[in-house]
Order: C-alpha cells, then sequence, then structure tokens
C-alpha cells in the first residue's frame, strides 16, 4: 500500500473516520467507527469490537478470509482476464455502491503473492482450512507462468515484482518505471515464497524457481556503503541498469538462504557468502543509523530518506524468529519498536491522530504518511513478540490496544478499511489481505491467553509445517524445515511427541495449555491427548 497516485486526496480533507468527522465522533456518544459501535473499558481506553468480544482475533481471521472466498467478483474482460478474480491483476479495489471495481493504478505483484502465500499457510495451520492454500498457491502459479525475466537478461529468470492494472503478463509498472524495472528485494521475498510453495506442495518447479532466483542474488550482491545496499532497490532486469541503489527490506533474501542453505539446495557456498555480506551490511548501516528505506512497489523512491515502516518491521519480526542472528537482539527488538513510534506513531499526515482511545496507531512511510490498520497490526505483532521475551507489561498493553483497533477496520463481510481516516484511500489486497492478518499469529502465539478458548489451535509456526491435521486424538503435522518453532494452544491436557525437540508445557485459563516446540529436526509432530 503506498504512495502519490489516487490517495492524495487526503492532504486537503479534515480528519475523518470513514467518512466521518472526528470531533464529531469524539463528543457523540455512541462513538461509532467504520461502522461499529466503538467498545471502551473503564478507563476509556479501546475494547475489541462488540459482535466479537468473545473470540475478537479469531473472528477477524475467519471473517477476511470468508471475504476472499465468497466476495471476490472476477476481473473484467475480456478472457481470459474475466476468469480471474480481481486480486490476480489489480493491486486494490473500489467500493462503487457495494460493487467492488478494480483499482486501476497498478499490481504489486513481488508484495501480494509471498505475503498472500504466508497468510494462507498460517490460517491453514491455525484452523486445518485448505482453500486459502489453495487460492494463494493460484497466484504463485500464475507468476511463475507470467512473470519471470528472460534468460538472456542481465537479471534472468527473476521475478518481475509490478505490472500495470490490468496486464496479464507481467513486465514492470510502467507508468512510474520502465519497462523491465523490478524490485530487488521483492523479488527475494517472490524466491521465498517459491521455495515455501515447495516444502508445501512438494513440486519441484517450485525448488527450481527459488534457486534461479538466489543464484541472481549471489551473482549481483556486493559490499555496499551507507548510500549503496548490497543489492539495488530498483534494478532494470534487461540492461542490468540500477534505477536506485539504497534500500534495506532484505529479509525475504536472507529467508530465501537460510532455506537453500538449511536443505543443501542449489550453490550452498556462495548462499552463505552472499548472505554474510548482507548480514555485515545490515549490521553496520540500517540496524545502527535507523535508515530503514524503501517505497512499496508503486513509489519511485531514491536515496535514504523514505523510512519505511516495512522494512523496520521485517527486521524486528525476522530477529523474532532467529534471535541468533544478531547477539544484541534483546537490546535491537525494543529499539525498533521506538524506532516505529518516533517515526510513524507520534509523526502524521496532517490532521490525523496518533492515538486512537488509547490505541497506537502507524503510517507506512514518508511518502505517505496517512494512519493504515495493517502497519498498525505490524506494531501490535512487534510489541506482543517482545512482551514474550521481557514480560513487560506495557507492550502487552500497546499491542493489546493496536489489534483491538485493527478489529474495526472491517464491514460485516470483511471488507476492509485500510486507512479508515483517510478520505479516497483505497483498500490493497497485498496489504489488507495478505500483511494484516499475518500479524495476529505473531499476536497470538506470544500472547495464547488472546487465542480463542476451548479450541485447539497452532497459533503460529515459525516454519512451513505440511499434512497439518486436526482430529479428536489432537493436532498433528509434519514439519518441512530442520529447525523452527510452532506455538500451540489445545484444550485438553497434551502429551507432544516430537523428536529432538525442546517442548515447553503451561496452562491457560479455562483450563487449557499453551505449547512451545522448538525443533531441530523436520518430521512428525504429534500433540495428542495424554492417557
Amino acid at each position: 500500500m503506498h504512495c502519490f497516485m489516487r490517495k492524495l486526496s487526503w492532504l486537503v480533507v479534515t480528519v475523518l473516520i470513514c467518512n466521518t468527522a472526528v470531533a464529531q465522533i469524539l463528543i457523540d456518544s455512541s462513538r461509532v467507527f467504520c461502522g461499529h459501535e466503538v467498545m471502551l473499558d473503564e478507563n476509556n481506553k479501546l475494547l475489541p469490537r462488540k459482535v466479537a468480544a468473545q473470540n475478537p482475533y479469531d473472528y477477524f481471521l475467519r471473517l477476511r478470509w470468508s471475504f476472499i472466498k465468497t466476495n471476490v467478483p472476477n476481473s473484467p474482460g475480456p478472457p481470459p482476464r474475466s476468469n480471474y478474480p480481481q486480486y490476480y491483476f489489480y493491486c486494490a479495489y473500489i467500493d462503487s455502491a457495494g460493487t467492488l471495481l478494480p483499482d486501476q493504478w497498478m499490481n504489486d505483484v513481488g508484495e501480494k503473492v509471498p505475503m498472500w502465500l504466508e497468510s494462507a499457510r498460517l490460517y491453514r495451520d491455525y484452523c486445518g482450512d485448505e482453500e486459502p492454500l489453495r487460492l494463494a498457491k493460484g497466484l504463485v502459479d500464475y507468476s511463475l507462468d507470467h512473470g519471470i525475466t528472460a534468460d538472456d537478461f542481465s537479471w534472468p529468470n527473476f521475478p518481475y515484482t509490478t505490472t500495470n492494472a490490468g496486464d496479464l503478463e507481467f513486465r514492470g509498472f510502467t507508468a512510474r518505471f520502465a519497462l523491465h524495472d523490478l524490485h530487488v528485494d521483492h523479488a527475494g521475498d517472490l524466491g521465498a515464497a517459491y521455495y515455501k510453495s515447495y516444502l508445501l506442495f512438494n513440486d519441484e518447479k517450485y525448488r527450481d524457481a527459488a534457486i534461479k532466483v538466489a543464484d541472481v542474488l549471489a551473482d549481483k550482491v556486493g559490499v555496499g556503503t551507507d548510500t549503496i545496499s548490497p543489492w539495488p532497490y530498483i534494478v532494470n532486469a534487461k540492461s542490468g541498469k540500477v534505477v536506485s541503489h539504497y534500500g534495506t527490506n532484505w529479509f525475504g533474501c536472507i529467508r530465501l538462504f537460510d532455506m537453500l542453505i538449511a536443505d543443501g539446495a542449489g550453490r550452498v557456498k556462495d548462499y552463505v557468502k552472499a548472505r554474510k555480506m548482507v548480514k555485515d551490511w545490515l549490521l553496520k548501516y540500517p540496524f545502527k543509523n535507523g535508515k530503514w528505506v524503501d517505497g512499496h512497489t508503486d513509489n519511485y523512491i531514491t536515496g535514504t530518506t523514505n523510512l519505511s515502516n516495512l522494512s523496520a518491521s521485517n527486521a524486528g519480526l525476522y530477529l523474532s524468529d532467529h534471535p541468533g542472528f544478531i547477539a544484541s537482539w534483546k537490546n535491537i527488538l525494543p529499539s525498533l519498536i521506538k524506532w516505529t513510534e518516533d517515526n510513524f506513531i507520534f509523526k502524521s499526515a496532517k490532521g490525523e491522530p496518533s492515538q486512537f482511545w488509547g490505541a497506537n496507531i502507524v503510517s507506512e512511510q514518508v511518502a505517505f504518511m496517512p494512519k493504515m490498520d495493517y502497519q498498525t497490526a505490524r506494531y501490535a505483532a512487534q510489541c506482543a513478540r517482545w512482551y514474550f521475551v521481557s514480560r513487560d507489561e506495557t507492550y502487552k498493553e500497546k499491542a493489546f490496544r493496536a489489534l483491538n483497533f485493527v478489529t474495526y477496520c472491517n464491514d460485516s463481510a470483511g471488507k476492509a478499511f485500510e486507512s479508515p481516516f483517510s478520505k479516497g484511500v483505497n483498500s490493497w489486497w497485498s496489504d489488507s489481505y495478505g500483511e494484516c492478518p499475518i500479524m495476529f499469529y505473531h499476536t497470538l502465539a506470544a500472547i495464547p491467553s488472546w487465542a480463542p478458548s476451548s479450541g485447539n489451535h497452532i497459533l503460529y509456526s515459525s516454519g512451513v509445517l505440511r499434512n497439518v491435521n486436526y482430529s479428536d486424538d489432537g493436532i498433528s503435522y509434519d514439519a518441512a524445515e530442520k529447525t523452527g518453532s510452532e506455538y500451540i494452544r489445545v484444550s485438553f491436557k497434551p502429551s507432544v511427541v516430537a523428536k529432538g525437540a525442546s517442548v515447553k508445557i503451561q496452562s491457560v485459563e479455562g483450563g487449557d495449555y499453551y505449547i512451545v516446540i522448538n525443533r531441530k529436526n523436520a518430521g512428525a509432530v504429534r500433540v495428542l491427548k495424554a492417557e
């Protein structure tokens, strides 16, 4: 979700809450926000939506996938475009009197496809529903079939990350960039999605595609400076001309290398070398100077000034899953949260608030500062993950209020209000139905008391799982990666079978149990009812 284009109407409009002025809301005893009654505690702090008071976060996750499964019209014709849902070829939707029309700005392939696959796999793990994963697989397959650079390009067999709205073949977003321009960071995200697809679906075409991405990354990596990152942020894949030299969103590339190195797939020695070069650069520059920069996929960004919450947030979430990446991670995680607060909570678009009934709400990037639901969810996830480590109640409170805010950003069918304070900002498929739900799983894993009681759920898995099965006997799955962690809440006293794993079990309210499994082996895991 992203910058300039059709979104600039907020610059000349008073602050709106779903088209209702803030001043009116705050003096109105009904306290309506996005069509929902605002629920407050005894301290006038924000609670979740009333409709889902018992299981508000579970309700949110199910509602958003229900919308995708039942409410999305197909793309406008002619065929074959009209054979596919709108989210294949467009970045966002426009609600026209209840009819969803495709936003004609662009198609952010490199953000949407990886985020949807991650959101779908975590939802499948959470409740066993395979349908979202099938839908996300379709997006992955289409990007492979219609969005890979030519063999003879300077950056060959590499994923395109953008294209024009409605394009059937992905070749770049030429309304803002040149033909064949792509974002290297999001291409790395796609590469990681391809390898996750291999682990999920056991089809070698995904593995081969991921290795090709990793090979190009290994060939193109450089040392980097304070103004030039190890890979260019934007490059013309055909000519090799660098369009933008500096970006910091490299954790998708690192995750791709992690998986290939662990499995001994591809040019492992080259991946180890490239990964170290990028790690060293991150430690020397953005982790120290705070210049976490990108422009998402529709913003023409050069230089080091366009700070972006995406890059810093991805750094924090990666460290939460991989604390061994940096020895000083316990100092870095809270500092990244403060970085977000300083740059994207306490600073806002003109007229927009930093808080809503005690909930901190988060902007996206310097070039586009309206408050966003999915960025607020990112903040909640980071606060929750740090609370899990530190047990500092301040961060639990921040996560609670922020996540509560996000629960109001749906209508009754699951249609998202991504930027509820701004007029004319459309809801993006990548942000609203990919990034935003992902953050709920991070949060529930860290604070299991917020998960549904008297139910069984894999709240979050850091690595890919296969054959997830919920039955009367318990939960079973096969871990596809050699290392990883699973966070589980069950309604029965559990017995865990997981070869070579560290298992911690504790009781939570209502007679339920919370399980953290830290694995050092792939293979079968069984969470069974204790005899």
